[in-house]
C-alpha cells in the first residue's frame, strides 16, 4: 500500500489523518474483496473489528516511513485514501466526532476543556458511540488507553465491556488507570509501565480468551496510545533511532512571519537558533515513540494469524488529528491536517466522522440518522456484480466539500462588542442576516433558555437584540412592559407606555427633545431638524450624555475587579443575615408568588456556578503555581510553554539550556470550507473576528500565500453561504454535499445532499 501525502493546513493548523483497512491476507479470488454484507459467508458473517489509534501523528513529518512492520501489513490487502481528513485539530473533540459521528457543532465539545468528558456528554452522547450500538448486538467491546483528555477514571462509559481508560492525558510511565471502574497507579519501570506495550499486552490477552470462551462472538477492541504525543519517552532500545532525523524540514518550516495571515501568524516572527534544534530534537523522539507502535501491531497481526482469525479481522490504524513542528515559525502544536493512500490509491474525501458510520457497517448495522459522517465501505465495494442491463452504470456519489470547525459562535462578533474587525471581513448586515435565517433567533423572547432575538426594524434592516430573561423579553423596543410586577427602576422608566388615552403608541421622553415609539423608531421635537446648529447641538448632548455613562460603567467595574481580588478567605457569616434582608426586595412585586429571575432553575443554576468555580480555581492555581516558580513565559492569548533540562526523563535529552516559545492561540476560533473535487482544490477560511482566509491548493498546496483579495465579493459570498449551511448541517443527509460537475463557485442551490 502506498501512504500519499496530502496536506491541508486551517488557519496554519496541521490536520492529519491516517486511514488503512484491512481485510485478512493480501490476496483475495475475483469477486471476493469486501462483498456486500449479504454476499459474506453467513458462518462470518460479522467480523472482528481493531481500531489502532495513535495521538498526533501526522504523516507530512515523516512519520510512517519510521513504521516499516506497519506499512508491510497494511500494504497486504489493505486500502487507504490519499485525501483523508479530521474535521476538528484538537485532541477531545477529534476523539469525540469519532466516537460518535458527528461534527464538533453536534456533539459540543468545542476544546480540550469545555464539555470534554463532562456530565452533559456522558448524559447526551456517551450512550450513542459505536461501541454503545456494537455492545448491543452481541460484541465483545473493549478498549485500552487515552480516551478524552478530561476522563477522571471515576466510572466506565457506555458500551464497553473490558474497559482499561488512561486518566487524564497521554503519558507514557507515572500514570493512572481505570481498569473497569477501579484505579490503578503505574510506575516508571520497563517494559511493565510503558504504556504501549502495557495496553498491547491487554488486548492480546481479552482477544485471546474471548474467542476461548466465545469462539463465536465477534470482538471489537480499541488501542489508543500515547505515541507520539508528549512527553515522548521512547522505550529504551529506541533512544538511539533517527539521530539525523529531519523529515519535519518541509517548504513551510520557519516560513515566517505572514503579514497576509491571521493575527496569529502575523504575530509570530522565526523560530531562534534555540528553537531550531528544539525541533530537531523533538522529531527525533516522535519518531522512537512510534517504533513501540510498530511492534504492537506486529504483535497483534502474529496474534490473529496464531487464532485463525485474520481473514475475518478488519484493522484500522489512524490518528486523532496531525502535528505541526517549526512550520510557519510556529515550535509545535496541533494541527489539522489530512492525507490517505492505498494499493489502488481512492481519492474520495474520508473524514474522522466516517469512523463511527464505518465500524457499524462493517457489523452489519445501518447508520443512525443522527450521525453525520458515512460508512466508506462504499468505497471499498468494487467488486460487485453489475447488472449486465444496466449500460449506463450510475457513478458512486461521494461529497467533495466538507467543514473544519474550531471553536463556537460568539455573539460579540454580530454585535460589535469587544472583538476587533480585521481589514478583510465580510460586512456586518451580511453576518446578521445569516444568523437571523436560523430559527432560534426568529421566534420573540417568549421561549425557554433563548438568549437572542431577530427584530426588523422600519427601515428593512435585521437587528439582533439580548432577551433579558430567560423567559422572554427582548432588549428591543417592542416589548410589551404593561403588567410588570417587578420593582420599576430607572431604565424600565424609560419602555413603559403613556397610558393617558394616547393611541400614538409613544413610549415615554427619553430626554426633553427625543421619545421612543414602540416600533423600535426615535421621534424627536421639530426643533432639532429646524437648524443644522440645534441638531448638532442635541447631538452632542447625546454624546456627552453616553460618554458620562461609560465613564461610571467602566469605574464600576474597576471597583468590581477590586471586589473580587479582596475577597475575604475565612467565610463572613454576616453576609446571610445580609442576604435574608434583602430577601423581600429581590422579589417581584405583587401576588404572583413568582421567583426572582435570578433564582430560576436553582438545581441548574448551581451546576453552572460550580463548574464556573472549578474553572476560576483552576486558573488561580496555574497563575499561583507561574508565580511561585517565577515562570515568566506567558503572553495574553496565546498557549506558551517553557522547555528546560529536566523536561525530558527519558533519553535523549535535552542540554541547551531553558527556553520559551508561544506555540498556537488559546483563543483561536474559526471554520473552513474544504473543497477538493475534479477541478477545484481550495481552502476558505472564517474567524471569530472576520479575518478571511483562502488558498488554491493546486497551485499553493502548502498555502504560503493567502489569496482571498483575489477573489471578488460574489464569489466570497457564495462560499460564506456554503460554508454557514454547512455549519449548521445536522445528520449525514445535510452534511455531505456534492457539486455537480465539480463545480465549486457555483450558487449554493446547486449543491445537492445525499
Amino acid at each position: 500500500m502506498r501512504f500519499a501525502c496530502f496536506g491541508v493546513m486551517a488557519g496554519r493548523l496541521l490536520l492529519f489523518l491516517c486511514v488503512s483497512v484491512t481485510l485478512g491476507h493480501a490476496h483475495f479470488p475475483p469477486g471476493q474483496r469486501l462483498k456486500p454484507r449479504l454476499q459474506r459467508d453467513r458462518r462470518n458473517i460479522r467480523p472482528n473489528i481493531i481500531l489502532i489509534l495513535t495521538d498526533d501523528q501526522d504523516l507530512e513529518l515523516g512519520s510512517m516511513q519510521a513504521m516499516n512492520k506497519t506499512r508491510r501489513i497494511m500494504e497486504e490487502g489493505g486500502t487507504s485514501f490519499s485525501n483523508a481528513f479530521v474535521t476538528t485539530p484538537m485532541c477531545c473533540p477529534s476523539r469525540s466526532s469519532m466516537l460518535t459521528g458527528k461534527y464538533v457543532h453536534n456533539h459540543n465539545t468545542y476544546t480540550n476543556n469545555e464539555n470534554c468528558s463532562s456530565p452533559s456528554w456522558q448524559r447526551q452522547h456517551e450512550p450513542r458511540t459505536f461501541g454503545v450500538y456494537l455492545n448491543n448486538t452481541g460484541y465483545r467491546t473493549a478498549f485500552f488507553g487515552k480516551y478524552l483528555n478530561e476522563y477522571n477514571g471515576s466510572y466506565v462509559p457506555a458500551g464497553w465491556r473490558e474497559w482499561l481508560g488512561l486518566v487524564k492525558n497521554s503519558r507514557f510511565y507515572n500514570y493512572t488507570l481505570s481498569r473497569n471502574g477501579v484505579r490503578e497507579k503505574h510506575g516508571a519501570q520497563y517494559p511493565q509501565d510503558y504504556l504501549t506495550d502495557l495496553i498491547t499486552s491487554e488486548s492480546i490477552r481479552y482477544f485471546r480468551s474471548s474467542k476461548r470462551i466465545y469462539p463465536h462472538r465477534p470482538v471489537l477492541m480499541v488501542l489508543s496510545h500515547a505515541a507520539p504525543h508528549g512527553p515522548e519517552d521512547s522505550a529504551p532500545q529506541y533512544s538511539n533511532a533517527f539521530p539525523n532525523a529531519s523529515q519535519h524540514i518541509t517548504p513551510s518550516y520557519n516560513y515566517a512571519p505572514n503579514p497576509d495571515k491571521h493575527w496569529i501568524m502575523r504575530y509570530t516572527g522565526a523560530m531562534r537558533p534555540i528553537h531550531m534544534e528544539f525541533t530537531n530534537v523533538l522529531q527525533r523522539k516522535r519518531l522512537q515513540t512510534l517504533l513501540s507502535v510498530d511492534d504492537s501491531m506486529e504483535k497483534l497481526y502474529n496474534m490473529l494469524v496464531e487464532t485463525g482469525e485474520l481473514e475475518n479481522t478488519y484493522i484500522i490504524y489512524t490518528s486523532d488529528h496531525g502535528y505541526h513542528i517549526g512550520q510557519f515559525g510556529l515550535v509545535k502544536g496541533e494541527n489539522v491536517r489530512i492525507f490517505t493512500g492505498s494499493t489502488g490509491s481512492n481519492g474520495s474525501n474520508v473524514l474522522n466522522i466516517d469512523l463511527a458510520p464505518t465500524i457499524l457497517d462493517i457489523a452489519g448495522l445501518d447508520t443512525p440518522p443522527d450521525m453525520d459522517g458515512k460508512s466508506i465501505l462504499t468505497l471499498l465495494d468494487t467488486d460487485k456484480p453489475v447488472n449486465r442491463f444496466q449500460v449506463n452504470r450510475k457513478s458512486k456519489v461521494w461529497r467533495d466539500s466538507f467543514l473544519v470547525e474550531r471553536g463556537k459562535l460568539l455573539h460579540q462578533r454580530v454585535e460589535g462588542k469587544e472583538v476587533s474587525q480585521e481589514e478583510n471581513f465580510l460586512p456586518k448586515h451580511q453576518r446578521v442576516k445569516d444568523l437571523c435565517q436560523r430559527a432560534e433567533y426568529q421566534t420573540p423572547c417568549q421561549q425557554t433558555g433563548q438568549k437572542w432575538q431577530c427584530v426588523e426594524d422600519t427601515t428593512g434592516k435585521l437587528r439582533l437584540f439580548k432577551c433579558k430573561s430567560e423567559g422572554g423579553g427582548a432588549k428591543s423596543f417592542q416589548r410589551g412592559v404593561v403588567g410588570r410586577q417587578r420593582p420599576i427602576s430607572i431604565k424600565s422608566q424609560l419602555y413603559l407606555p403613556d397610558t393617558d388615552g394616547c393611541d400614538c403608541d409613544l413610549l415615554r421622553h427619553f430626554n426633553r427633545k427625543c421619545s421612543i415609539l414602540f416600533n423600535a423608531t426615535v421621534k424627536c421635537d421639530t426643533g432639532v431638524y429646524q437648524t443644522l446648529q440645534a441638531w448638532k447641538d442635541h447631538k452632542l448632548h447625546i454624546d456627552h450624555e453616553i460618554e458620562t455613562l461609560q465613564t461610571k460603567i467602566k469605574n464600576l467595574r474597576e471597583v468590581r475587579g477590586h471586589l473580587k481580588k479582596a475577597r475575604p478567605l475565612e467565610c463572613d457569616c454576616n453576609k446571610y443575615l445580609y442576604k435574608s434582608k434583602l430577601k423581600n426586595k429581590l422579589r417581584l412585586r405583587g401576588g404572583g408568588g413568582g421567583l426572582h429571575p435570578f433564582r430560576k432553575g436553582g438545581a441548574r443554576d448551581k451546576k453552572a456556578w460550580l463548574l464556573k468555580e472549578q474553572k476560576r480555581r483552576k486558573k488561580m492555581r496555574k497563575m499561583i503555581k507561574r508565580i511561585r516558580n517565577n515562570d515568566t513565559c506567558s503572553m495574553p492569548g496565546l498557549t506558551c510553554f517553557t522547555h528546560d533540562n529536566q523536561h525530558w526523563h527519558t533519553p535523549p535529552y535535552w542540554t541547551l539550556g531553558p527556553f520559551c516559545a508561544c506555540t498556537s492561540a488559546n483563543n483561536n476560533t474559526y471554520w473552513c470550507l474544504r473543497t477538493i473535487n475534479e477541478t477545484h482544490n481550495f481552502l476558505f477560511c472564517e474567524f471569530a473576528t472576520g479575518f478571511l482566509e483562502y488558498f488554491d491548493l493546486n497551485t499553493d498546496p502548502y498555502q504560503l500565500i493567502n489569496g482571498v483579495s483575489s477573489l471578488d465579493r460574489t464569489v466570497l459570498n457564495q462560499l460564506h453561504v456554503q460554508l454557514m449551511e454547512l455549519r449548521g448541517c445536522r445528520g449525514h443527509k445535510q452534511c455531505n454535499p456534492r457539486t455537480p460537475g465539480g463545480r465549486a463557485h457555483g450558487s449554493f442551490d446547486d449543491y445537492r445532499y445525499e
